[in-house]
Protein backbone atom coordinates (compact mmCIF):
# COMPACT_ATOMS: atom_id res chain seq x y z
CA UNK A 1 0.00 0.00 0.00
CA UNK A 2 2.86 2.40 0.89
CA UNK A 3 4.63 1.73 -2.47
CA UNK A 4 1.40 2.30 -4.40
CA UNK A 5 0.89 5.62 -2.61
CA UNK A 6 4.47 6.66 -3.37
CA UNK A 7 3.98 5.99 -7.08
CA UNK A 8 0.61 7.75 -7.21
CA UNK A 9 1.78 10.76 -5.22
CA UNK A 10 5.30 11.16 -6.64
CA UNK A 11 4.34 13.95 -9.05
CA UNK A 12 1.82 15.69 -6.78
CA UNK A 13 2.36 18.93 -4.92
CA UNK A 14 3.48 18.31 -1.34
CA UNK A 15 0.27 19.66 0.28
CA UNK A 16 -1.97 17.55 -1.92
CA UNK A 17 0.21 14.53 -1.29
CA UNK A 18 -0.06 14.94 2.50
CA UNK A 19 -3.83 15.45 2.27
CA UNK A 20 -4.33 12.32 0.14
CA UNK A 21 -2.17 10.17 2.41
CA UNK A 22 -4.08 11.48 5.46
CA UNK A 23 -7.45 10.69 3.88
CA UNK A 24 -6.40 7.18 2.87
CA UNK A 25 -4.95 6.56 6.33
CA UNK A 26 -8.17 7.71 8.02
CA UNK A 27 -10.25 5.43 5.76
CA UNK A 28 -8.01 2.48 6.60
CA UNK A 29 -8.24 3.25 10.31
CA UNK A 30 -12.03 3.54 10.03
CA UNK A 31 -12.40 0.24 8.20
CA UNK A 32 -9.96 -1.50 10.53
CA UNK A 33 -11.57 -0.07 13.66
CA UNK A 34 -15.08 -1.04 12.59
CA UNK A 35 -13.91 -4.53 11.62
CA UNK A 36 -12.24 -5.00 15.02
CA UNK A 37 -15.20 -3.51 16.91
CA UNK A 38 -17.59 -5.81 15.05
CA UNK A 39 -15.51 -8.81 16.09
CA UNK A 40 -15.49 -7.72 19.74
CA UNK A 41 -19.03 -6.44 20.28
CA UNK A 42 -21.20 -8.31 17.81
CA UNK A 43 -21.69 -11.94 18.78
CA UNK A 44 -21.36 -14.21 15.76
CA UNK A 45 -24.17 -16.66 15.07
CA UNK A 46 -23.38 -19.95 16.71
CA UNK A 47 -24.00 -23.27 14.99
CA UNK A 48 -26.87 -25.45 16.08
CA UNK A 49 -26.14 -27.69 19.03
CA UNK A 50 -27.33 -31.29 19.31
CA UNK A 51 -30.21 -32.26 21.57
CA UNK A 52 -27.80 -34.28 23.70
CA UNK A 53 -26.80 -30.97 25.34
CA UNK A 54 -29.75 -31.55 27.69
CA UNK A 55 -28.84 -32.54 31.23
CA UNK A 56 -31.94 -34.53 32.21
CA UNK A 57 -33.08 -37.84 30.82
CA UNK A 58 -35.95 -37.90 28.34
CA UNK A 59 -39.31 -39.46 29.14
CA UNK A 60 -39.19 -42.54 26.99
CA UNK A 61 -40.99 -45.80 26.31
CA UNK A 62 -41.53 -48.03 23.29
CA UNK A 63 -43.94 -45.49 21.80
CA UNK A 64 -42.67 -42.00 22.70
CA UNK A 65 -39.52 -40.04 23.39
CA UNK A 66 -40.20 -36.69 25.06
CA UNK A 67 -37.53 -34.12 25.80
CA UNK A 68 -34.82 -32.19 23.91
CA UNK A 69 -33.31 -35.51 22.84
CA UNK A 70 -36.33 -36.11 20.63
CA UNK A 71 -35.03 -33.41 18.28
CA UNK A 72 -31.83 -33.74 16.29
CA UNK A 73 -30.62 -30.19 17.01
CA UNK A 74 -31.54 -26.97 18.77
CA UNK A 75 -30.78 -23.52 17.33
CA UNK A 76 -28.66 -21.26 19.50
CA UNK A 77 -29.78 -18.01 17.86
CA UNK A 78 -33.26 -16.54 17.86
CA UNK A 79 -33.02 -16.14 14.10
CA UNK A 80 -32.44 -19.87 13.84
CA UNK A 81 -35.26 -20.58 16.29
CA UNK A 82 -37.91 -18.55 14.50
CA UNK A 83 -38.84 -21.30 11.97
CA UNK A 84 -39.46 -23.68 14.90
CA UNK A 85 -41.56 -21.16 16.81
CA UNK A 86 -43.50 -20.32 13.65
CA UNK A 87 -44.29 -24.01 13.03
CA UNK A 88 -45.36 -24.41 16.66
CA UNK A 89 -47.69 -21.42 16.44
CA UNK A 90 -49.26 -22.70 13.24
CA UNK A 91 -49.83 -26.14 14.78
CA UNK A 92 -51.29 -24.59 17.92
CA UNK A 93 -53.73 -22.46 15.94
CA UNK A 94 -54.83 -25.54 14.01
CA UNK A 95 -55.69 -27.65 17.08
CA UNK A 96 -56.71 -24.89 19.52
CA UNK A 97 -60.48 -24.91 18.88
CA UNK A 98 -60.68 -28.56 20.01
CA UNK A 99 -58.73 -28.14 23.27
CA UNK A 100 -61.18 -26.19 25.41
CA UNK A 101 -64.87 -25.22 25.14
CA UNK A 102 -65.37 -21.82 23.50
CA UNK A 103 -61.62 -21.36 23.29
CA UNK A 104 -60.90 -17.73 22.44
CA UNK A 105 -57.13 -18.27 22.30
CA UNK A 106 -57.24 -19.07 18.58
CA UNK A 107 -55.80 -17.61 15.37
CA UNK A 108 -53.01 -16.04 17.39
CA UNK A 109 -50.27 -13.78 16.06
CA UNK A 110 -46.87 -13.42 17.73
CA UNK A 111 -44.78 -10.24 17.81
CA UNK A 112 -41.34 -11.26 19.07
CA UNK A 113 -38.77 -8.69 20.14
CA UNK A 114 -35.25 -10.10 19.87
CA UNK A 115 -33.44 -8.27 22.68
CA UNK A 116 -30.07 -9.76 21.83
CA UNK A 117 -29.96 -8.63 18.20
CA UNK A 118 -32.37 -5.71 18.63
CA UNK A 119 -34.79 -6.64 15.93
CA UNK A 120 -38.38 -7.84 15.69
CA UNK A 121 -40.11 -10.88 14.21
CA UNK A 122 -43.74 -11.10 13.15
CA UNK A 123 -45.30 -14.56 13.06
CA UNK A 124 -48.72 -14.80 11.45
CA UNK A 125 -51.34 -17.37 12.55
CA UNK A 126 -50.53 -19.66 9.61
CA UNK A 127 -46.84 -19.78 10.58
CA UNK A 128 -45.48 -17.39 7.97
CA UNK A 129 -42.89 -15.12 9.54
CA UNK A 130 -40.54 -12.30 8.73
CA UNK A 131 -37.96 -10.08 10.34
CA UNK A 132 -39.49 -6.62 10.75
CA UNK A 133 -38.92 -3.28 12.45
CA UNK A 134 -40.64 -1.94 15.53
CA UNK A 135 -42.52 0.48 13.28
CA UNK A 136 -43.87 -2.43 11.22
CA UNK A 137 -45.61 -3.98 14.26
CA UNK A 138 -46.46 -0.94 16.38
CA UNK A 139 -50.04 -0.90 15.07
CA UNK A 140 -50.80 -4.09 17.00
CA UNK A 141 -51.05 -1.93 20.12
CA UNK A 142 -49.09 -4.11 22.54
CA UNK A 143 -47.37 -2.94 25.69
CA UNK A 144 -43.61 -3.18 25.19
CA UNK A 145 -41.85 -4.88 28.11
CA UNK A 146 -38.25 -5.03 26.94
CA UNK A 147 -36.76 -7.58 29.33
CA UNK A 148 -36.36 -11.35 28.87
CA UNK A 149 -39.75 -13.09 28.86
CA UNK A 150 -41.62 -9.82 29.11
CA UNK A 151 -45.01 -10.32 27.51
CA UNK A 152 -48.31 -8.57 26.90
CA UNK A 153 -51.44 -9.35 24.95
CA UNK A 154 -53.12 -7.48 22.16
CA UNK A 155 -56.30 -8.29 20.28
CA UNK A 156 -55.54 -11.49 18.39
CA UNK A 157 -52.07 -12.17 19.71
CA UNK A 158 -49.13 -11.72 22.04
CA UNK A 159 -46.00 -9.62 22.27
CA UNK A 160 -43.02 -11.55 23.68
CA UNK A 161 -39.51 -10.27 24.44
CA UNK A 162 -36.77 -12.90 24.20
CA UNK A 163 -33.01 -13.01 24.43
CA UNK A 164 -30.57 -15.74 23.45
CA UNK A 165 -29.18 -16.49 26.92
CA UNK A 166 -32.02 -18.88 27.82
CA UNK A 167 -32.17 -20.33 24.33
CA UNK A 168 -28.51 -21.31 24.61
CA UNK A 169 -28.94 -22.82 28.09
CA UNK A 170 -31.02 -26.04 28.02
CA UNK A 171 -31.08 -26.07 31.83
CA UNK A 172 -33.62 -23.23 31.70
CA UNK A 173 -36.15 -25.03 29.48
CA UNK A 174 -35.44 -28.77 29.33
CA UNK A 175 -37.83 -29.33 32.27
CA UNK A 176 -40.67 -28.85 29.79
CA UNK A 177 -40.49 -32.44 28.63
CA UNK A 178 -44.00 -32.02 27.25
CA UNK A 179 -42.61 -29.59 24.63
CA UNK A 180 -38.98 -30.59 24.07
CA UNK A 181 -37.72 -27.26 22.73
CA UNK A 182 -37.03 -23.76 23.99
CA UNK A 183 -40.23 -22.82 25.79
CA UNK A 184 -41.30 -19.56 24.09
CA UNK A 185 -44.61 -21.00 22.81
CA UNK A 186 -45.57 -21.99 26.37
CA UNK A 187 -45.79 -18.29 27.28
CA UNK A 188 -48.59 -17.95 24.75
CA UNK A 189 -50.30 -21.23 25.71
CA UNK A 190 -50.19 -20.93 29.51
CA UNK A 191 -50.47 -17.17 29.97
CA UNK A 192 -53.00 -16.94 27.17
CA UNK A 193 -55.14 -19.47 29.00
CA UNK A 194 -55.02 -17.24 32.07
CA UNK A 195 -56.38 -14.44 29.88
CA UNK A 196 -59.30 -16.70 28.95
CA UNK A 197 -59.99 -17.47 32.60
CA UNK A 198 -61.08 -13.87 33.03
CA UNK A 199 -64.37 -14.84 31.38
CA UNK A 200 -65.12 -17.61 33.90
CA UNK A 201 -67.57 -17.24 36.78
CA UNK A 202 -66.27 -14.58 39.15
CA UNK A 203 -64.69 -15.90 42.32
CA UNK A 204 -63.28 -14.60 45.59
CA UNK A 205 -61.16 -17.62 46.47
CA UNK A 206 -58.63 -17.11 49.26
CA UNK A 207 -54.87 -16.65 48.88
CA UNK A 208 -54.93 -14.28 45.94
CA UNK A 209 -51.52 -13.09 47.15
CA UNK A 210 -50.17 -16.61 46.42
CA UNK A 211 -48.62 -17.52 49.76
CA UNK A 212 -46.75 -20.84 49.54
CA UNK A 213 -46.99 -21.83 53.24
CA UNK A 214 -43.56 -23.43 53.10
CA UNK A 215 -43.23 -23.19 56.87
CA UNK A 216 -46.12 -25.62 57.32
CA UNK A 217 -44.03 -28.74 56.74
CA UNK A 218 -46.67 -31.40 57.67
CA UNK A 219 -49.15 -29.90 55.19
CA UNK A 220 -46.49 -29.67 52.50
CA UNK A 221 -45.57 -33.32 53.03
CA UNK A 222 -49.21 -34.34 52.55
CA UNK A 223 -49.52 -32.34 49.35
CA UNK A 224 -46.27 -33.86 48.06
CA UNK A 225 -47.69 -37.31 48.75
CA UNK A 226 -50.90 -36.32 46.95
CA UNK A 227 -48.91 -35.27 43.88
CA UNK A 228 -47.01 -38.56 43.86
CA UNK A 229 -50.27 -40.50 44.01
CA UNK A 230 -51.85 -38.42 41.25
CA UNK A 231 -48.80 -39.03 39.05
CA UNK A 232 -49.12 -42.75 39.74
CA UNK A 233 -52.83 -42.76 38.89
CA UNK A 234 -52.29 -40.87 35.62
CA UNK A 235 -49.51 -43.28 34.64
CA UNK A 236 -51.93 -46.21 35.07
CA UNK A 237 -55.06 -45.50 32.97
CA UNK A 238 -58.05 -47.41 34.28
CA UNK A 239 -56.59 -48.07 37.74
CA UNK A 240 -59.45 -46.87 39.96
CA UNK A 241 -57.70 -47.99 43.13
CA UNK A 242 -54.80 -45.64 42.37
CA UNK A 243 -57.24 -42.75 42.10
CA UNK A 244 -58.99 -43.72 45.35
CA UNK A 245 -55.64 -43.82 47.15
CA UNK A 246 -54.96 -40.25 46.03
CA UNK A 247 -58.45 -39.17 47.11
CA UNK A 248 -57.90 -40.73 50.55
CA UNK A 249 -54.79 -38.58 50.99
CA UNK A 250 -56.72 -35.55 49.73
CA UNK A 251 -59.52 -36.04 52.27
CA UNK A 252 -57.03 -36.65 55.08
CA UNK A 253 -55.18 -33.43 54.21
CA UNK A 254 -58.44 -31.41 54.02
CA UNK A 255 -59.47 -32.66 57.47
CA UNK A 256 -56.11 -32.05 59.13
CA UNK A 257 -55.27 -28.75 57.42
CA UNK A 258 -58.53 -26.88 56.67
CA UNK A 259 -56.87 -23.47 56.27
CA UNK A 260 -54.31 -24.94 53.90
CA UNK A 261 -57.19 -26.40 51.89
CA UNK A 262 -58.97 -23.05 51.66
CA UNK A 263 -55.80 -21.32 50.51
CA UNK A 264 -55.11 -24.01 47.91
CA UNK A 265 -58.29 -23.54 45.88
CA UNK A 266 -57.10 -20.50 43.93
CA UNK A 267 -53.94 -22.12 42.57
CA UNK A 268 -55.57 -25.52 42.09
CA UNK A 269 -58.34 -23.91 40.03
CA UNK A 270 -56.42 -21.41 37.92
CA UNK A 271 -52.84 -22.69 37.70
CA UNK A 272 -53.98 -26.32 37.62
CA UNK A 273 -56.28 -25.89 34.63
CA UNK A 274 -53.72 -23.71 32.83
CA UNK A 275 -51.12 -26.44 33.40
CA UNK A 276 -53.50 -29.07 32.03
CA UNK A 277 -54.11 -26.94 28.92
CA UNK A 278 -50.35 -26.40 28.60
CA UNK A 279 -49.70 -30.15 28.72
CA UNK A 280 -52.26 -31.04 26.08
CA UNK A 281 -51.40 -28.21 23.69
CA UNK A 282 -47.64 -28.62 24.08
CA UNK A 283 -47.63 -32.32 23.26
CA UNK A 284 -49.54 -31.65 20.04
CA UNK A 285 -47.35 -28.66 19.19
CA UNK A 286 -43.96 -30.07 20.19
CA UNK A 287 -44.16 -33.62 18.85
CA UNK A 288 -46.25 -33.63 15.65
CA UNK A 289 -44.60 -36.84 14.43
CA UNK A 290 -45.41 -38.69 17.66
CA UNK A 291 -48.58 -37.09 19.01
CA UNK A 292 -51.23 -36.76 16.32
CA UNK A 293 -54.54 -36.72 18.23
CA UNK A 294 -56.05 -36.54 21.71
CA UNK A 295 -55.72 -40.31 22.18
CA UNK A 296 -51.98 -39.95 21.67
CA UNK A 297 -52.03 -37.02 24.11
CA UNK A 298 -53.54 -39.20 26.85
CA UNK A 299 -50.97 -41.93 26.27
CA UNK A 300 -48.22 -39.33 26.30
CA UNK A 301 -49.47 -37.87 29.57
CA UNK A 302 -49.34 -41.33 31.13
CA UNK A 303 -45.65 -41.44 30.23
CA UNK A 304 -44.92 -37.92 31.51
CA UNK A 305 -46.58 -38.84 34.82
CA UNK A 306 -43.72 -41.27 35.46
CA UNK A 307 -41.36 -38.27 35.72
CA UNK A 308 -42.07 -37.19 39.27
CA UNK A 309 -38.55 -35.74 39.41
CA UNK A 310 -39.56 -33.12 36.84
CA UNK A 311 -43.16 -32.33 37.67
CA UNK A 312 -43.48 -32.37 41.46
CA UNK A 313 -43.78 -28.92 43.03
CA UNK A 314 -43.28 -27.67 46.60
CA UNK A 315 -45.12 -24.77 48.15
CA UNK A 316 -48.90 -24.34 48.05
CA UNK A 317 -49.00 -22.46 44.74
CA UNK A 318 -46.43 -24.62 42.95
CA UNK A 319 -48.27 -27.70 44.17
CA UNK A 320 -51.43 -26.28 42.58
CA UNK A 321 -49.95 -26.66 39.10
CA UNK A 322 -49.51 -30.41 39.45
CA UNK A 323 -52.45 -31.16 41.79
CA UNK A 324 -54.88 -29.28 39.57
CA UNK A 325 -53.25 -30.31 36.31
CA UNK A 326 -52.96 -34.04 36.95
CA UNK A 327 -56.40 -34.18 38.57
CA UNK A 328 -57.73 -32.62 35.36
CA UNK A 329 -56.06 -35.36 33.30
CA UNK A 330 -57.85 -37.99 35.38
CA UNK A 331 -61.13 -36.08 35.16
CA UNK A 332 -60.85 -35.88 31.37
CA UNK A 333 -60.75 -39.69 31.29
CA UNK A 334 -63.94 -39.89 33.35
CA UNK A 335 -66.16 -36.92 32.42
CA UNK A 336 -65.98 -35.17 29.07
CA UNK A 337 -68.18 -32.26 30.18
CA UNK A 338 -66.16 -31.27 33.26
CA UNK A 339 -64.59 -28.18 31.69
CA UNK A 340 -67.86 -26.34 31.18
CA UNK A 341 -69.04 -27.15 34.69
CA UNK A 342 -65.74 -26.01 36.22
CA UNK A 343 -65.86 -22.67 34.40
CA UNK A 344 -69.42 -22.05 35.54
CA UNK A 345 -68.83 -22.91 39.21
CA UNK A 346 -66.69 -20.20 40.89
CA UNK A 347 -65.48 -22.56 43.61
CA UNK A 348 -64.75 -25.62 41.49
CA UNK A 349 -61.36 -27.28 41.11
CA UNK A 350 -60.50 -30.42 39.17
CA UNK A 351 -59.50 -32.11 42.42
CA UNK A 352 -62.85 -31.37 44.07
CA UNK A 353 -64.70 -32.54 40.97
CA UNK A 354 -62.66 -35.75 40.95
CA UNK A 355 -63.64 -36.31 44.57
CA UNK A 356 -67.30 -35.77 43.70
CA UNK A 357 -67.05 -38.30 40.87
CA UNK A 358 -66.17 -40.98 43.43
CA UNK A 359 -68.41 -39.65 46.21
CA UNK A 360 -70.28 -42.97 46.48
CA UNK A 361 -67.15 -45.11 46.75
CA UNK A 362 -65.48 -46.02 50.02
CA UNK A 363 -61.97 -44.66 50.27
CA UNK A 364 -59.06 -46.73 51.58
CA UNK A 365 -57.16 -45.73 54.69
CA UNK A 366 -54.79 -42.83 54.01
CA UNK A 367 -51.27 -43.86 53.01
CA UNK A 368 -48.73 -43.58 55.82
CA UNK A 369 -45.25 -42.52 54.78
CA UNK A 370 -42.23 -44.19 56.36
CA UNK A 371 -39.79 -41.97 58.28
CA UNK A 372 -37.31 -42.28 55.42
CA UNK A 373 -39.93 -41.21 52.83
CA UNK A 374 -40.97 -38.28 55.01
CA UNK A 375 -37.36 -37.19 55.51
CA UNK A 376 -36.74 -37.26 51.75
CA UNK A 377 -39.78 -35.03 51.08
CA UNK A 378 -38.84 -32.64 53.89
CA UNK A 379 -35.37 -32.33 52.39
CA UNK A 380 -36.87 -31.32 49.03
CA UNK A 381 -39.24 -28.84 50.68
CA UNK A 382 -36.37 -27.28 52.63
CA UNK A 383 -34.37 -26.91 49.41
CA UNK A 384 -37.34 -25.22 47.73
CA UNK A 385 -37.71 -22.84 50.65
CA UNK A 386 -34.02 -21.95 50.50
CA UNK A 387 -34.24 -21.27 46.75
CA UNK A 388 -37.17 -18.92 47.25
CA UNK A 389 -35.40 -17.17 50.13
CA UNK A 390 -32.30 -16.72 47.97
CA UNK A 391 -34.37 -15.11 45.21
CA UNK A 392 -36.10 -12.77 47.66
CA UNK A 393 -37.40 -9.79 45.72
CA UNK A 394 -35.69 -11.01 42.60
CA UNK A 395 -38.48 -10.30 40.16
CA UNK A 396 -38.20 -6.52 40.42
CA UNK A 397 -34.42 -6.53 40.38
CA UNK A 398 -34.41 -8.93 37.45
CA UNK A 399 -36.51 -6.55 35.40
CA UNK A 400 -34.19 -3.69 36.28
CA UNK A 401 -31.03 -5.63 35.51
CA UNK A 402 -32.34 -6.95 32.20
CA UNK A 403 -33.43 -3.50 31.09
CA UNK A 404 -29.92 -2.24 31.85
CA UNK A 405 -28.50 -5.07 29.82
CA UNK A 406 -30.50 -3.96 26.79
CA UNK A 407 -29.14 -0.42 27.15
CA UNK A 408 -25.56 -1.67 27.40
CA UNK A 409 -25.78 -3.23 23.96
CA UNK A 410 -25.60 0.16 22.20
CA UNK A 411 -22.00 -0.59 21.14
CA UNK A 412 -23.21 -3.76 19.49
CA UNK A 413 -25.87 -1.83 17.62
CA UNK A 414 -23.40 0.86 16.45
CA UNK A 415 -20.75 -1.57 15.21
CA UNK A 416 -23.31 -3.76 13.44
CA UNK A 417 -24.69 -0.67 11.69
CA UNK A 418 -21.26 0.60 10.59
CA UNK A 419 -20.05 -2.85 9.58
CA UNK A 420 -23.13 -3.51 7.43
CA UNK A 421 -22.53 -0.27 5.54
CA UNK A 422 -18.75 -0.31 5.19
CA UNK A 423 -18.52 -4.01 4.41
CA UNK A 424 -21.70 -4.20 2.35
CA UNK A 425 -20.06 -6.41 -0.30
CA UNK A 426 -19.34 -9.24 2.15
CA UNK A 427 -21.89 -12.09 2.39
CA UNK A 428 -24.19 -11.85 5.42
CA UNK A 429 -24.04 -14.75 7.84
Amino acid sequence: MYLIMEVVCSHMPKTLKISLISIVSLVLVLYGGVFLGHKIFVTPEAPDEPGSAATIEPAKNERFTFGPQAHSSHPTTLKGFMPILADQLARYNKVAPDLWPDNTLINQTLVVEDLTNQTYWLIKPDGTFAEVTEKDVSHYGYERLAYPNGFSFFKGGMYLALDEAELKDPATWEKYLHLGTYSAIIWLIHEGFHEMQGAWAETDLANSDREDHLDDIPARVQRALLQKQLFHAVSRPGDTQAILAALATYEDWKTRFPLDFEDSLNADRYEGTAYYFEFVASLLVGYPDQVKNLQDVDAGLALLATREDVYIGHGLVMEGYSVGGFAAILLERLEKDWKGRLMADPGATAMEMLRQHFADQKLPAPTQLSPAETDAIVKDITAARERIAAIGGGETSEVKDNSAEVEESTATKVFRYLYDRLYWWLPKK
